[in-house]
């Protein structure tokens, strides 16, 4: 077998990422012409010259290091992580240059939780965002939501030799036989659900006395955020703002429709809904959001946080499918959650957010199907527990198709579980280092890295720079599924002690 050169895998990798960037730079076209039609001058010339300078800088990685040879597993790896940092760097510039930023560092802080769909934000003066950057935080979110090399790979890479490697480095499982054509579903739909949502929506608000362009430009920025389980919102209060009961039912559709698999989605799609029942991951997911949410509202009755049922359903169960969807849309303030809500209904939000929604989603964090495969292999121990020396035992799940389950999943599983646990860990111990309580620490630390963006009033333009870097490095790392951010670091290290 031939092993590729220092300079070999260096050009693959870069050339990758070149297109990476030429294709979002172009994607900033879109928030361009929504500042130009606004006449918001300043952000118009803001985001062109980031265009410029992102297409500018692909085009020199893409044309310049040609490839050599197909592109290798670990040379995929390395490819998705540095897309995300470099789309991280590039798509700061226009909101570091439209003065809504403290520090570079701030601006690339929002944009890797809008790329990672987490939804913390370091924003001055939200409210008061231009029309053009504001659609652009959201857009960066829609575009991550999906996949920034999903994207690469639907309309870029037709026929490359990379495009298997790259769709299923960035997390992402097929869905038909041919990736591209896996990547072109998942936009075909999201485009789908992004009409109807906006529609939807944007009528609702207009009922609600919103102005129709506002109404639909609000619609179209709560959807990305919604449906990519981001958390992104046009105005500082969150969908507090709205004081609107149609608008949080509708939002809950599309965070519920963001945590399910595409796969899953594409067999309702195909006429086939009983998968909807039949598979592992909507079973357990089912049983963690009822679990979850029982324990949420027992928390916030012994709190007497909102006194009453009726309310402590509304915002208790708004709050926990914003959390376990890995959405970060909130309808209380978040100093008031961290204050009052108690820690039962703390805790069983920070579980809700470190489990996440299914695999193949726009969600983050461990995912139900790796819960699903731990939950039967305790039950398979249990069997084998209680059956004869001689029996064979054997569990089964379905996941789009029948499978039986082998030590390697149900290692796998465990081992991606341990792995976003030691991310928790390390936030939980940074925000201790500089005095933020247990629960607060912990809480914020799974938001970060389980891409979810609810917040107890910790993450601020004022915290730590070392915790904002921490917080960039988790949401990176849970939007990667951590094992592909290991792999890429273990790679790293072999390729530089060889390129010696």
């Amino acid at each position: 077998m031939k092993i590729s050169t220092y300079r070999e895998d260096l050009e693959n990798i870069l050339h990758n990422v070149g297109l990476v960037l030429i294709a979002l730079g172009l994607c900033m076209a879109v928030p361009l012409v929504i500042s130009l039609v606004a006449g918001e001058w300043a952000s118009a010339l803001d985001l062109f010259i980031s265009l410029c300078l992102t297409v500018a800088a692909g085009d020199l990685l893409y044309f310049f290091l040609r490839p050599r040879g197909r592109v290798t597993w670990n040379q995929g790896l390395v490819i998705v992580a540095l897309s995300w940092l470099a789309a991280m760097l590039f798509s700061a510039f226009p909101l570091y240059l439209n003065g809504h930023y403290a520090s570079y560092l701030d601006a690339c802080f929002e944009s890797m939780s809008g790329l990672a769909t987490t939804g913390l934000t370091l924003v001055h003066d939200l409210d008061h965002m231009a029309y053009g950057m504001n659609f652009w935080r959201h857009f960066i979110m829609f575009l991550g939501g999906q996949g920034i090399v999903v994207l690469v790979v639907s309309y870029f890479m037709a026929g490359s030799s990379a495009a298997a490697q790259l769709y299923v480095s960035e997390g992402r499982e097929s869905i038909l036989p041919n990736v591209v054509e896996s990547s072109r579903f998942i936009w075909r739909v999201s485009v789908a659900y992004l009409a109807a949502g906006t529609v939807s929506l944007g009528l609702c608000l207009i009922l609600e006395g919103m102005t129709p362009v506002r109404s639909f430009f609000h619609a179209a920025c709560l959807f990305m955020a919604g449906f990519d389980t981001g958390g992104f919102t046009p105005q500082s209060m969150s969908v507090l703002y709205y004081h609107s009961l149609p608008v949080e039912l509708i939002t809950i559709a599309f965070m519920v429709l963001g945590m399910l698999n595409f796969a899953v989605q594409y067999e309702v799609w195909r006429g086939r809904p009983r998968e909807l029942v039949k598979n592992i991951e909507n079973r357990t997911l089912a049983f963690t959001l009822l679990l979850t949410l029982a324990m949420v509202l027992a928390g916030l009755t012994l709190a007497g946080t909102f006194g009453g049922f009726a309310a402590d359903l509304r915002r208790g169960a708004y709050q926990l499918v914003s959390g376990h969807s890995g959405t970060g849309f909130m309808t209380v303030y978040g100093p008031q959650m961290g204050a009052r809500w108690g820690d039962l209904a703390l805790f069983a939000l920070t579980i809700a957010m470190a489990l996440g929604g299914c695999s193949c989603s726009t969600s983050g964090a461990i995912k139900a199907i790796r819960v699903g495969i731990m939950g039967k292999e305790l039950k398979l121990r249990a069997k084998r527990a209680l059956s004869p020396a001689s029996a064979v035992v054997v569990e089964r799940f379905h996941h789009i198709r029948d499978y039986v389950l082998t030590q390697e999943l149900t290692a796998t599983a465990f081992l991606v579980t341990l792995l976003y646990l030691g991310l928790y860990l390390l936030g939980t111990l940074v925000g201790l280092f500089y005095g933020y309580g247990l629960t607060a620490s912990a809480f914020e630390s799974v938001s970060a890295a389980g891409n979810v963006g609810l917040t107890t009033g910790v993450t601020s333009f004022a915290m730590p720079t070392l915790l904002k870097v921490v917080y960039i490095f988790e949401m990176w790392a849970g939007r990667l599924e951590v094992l592909a951010v290991v792999a890429m670091f273990a790679f790293l290290f072999r390729w530089t002690r060889r390129g010696r």
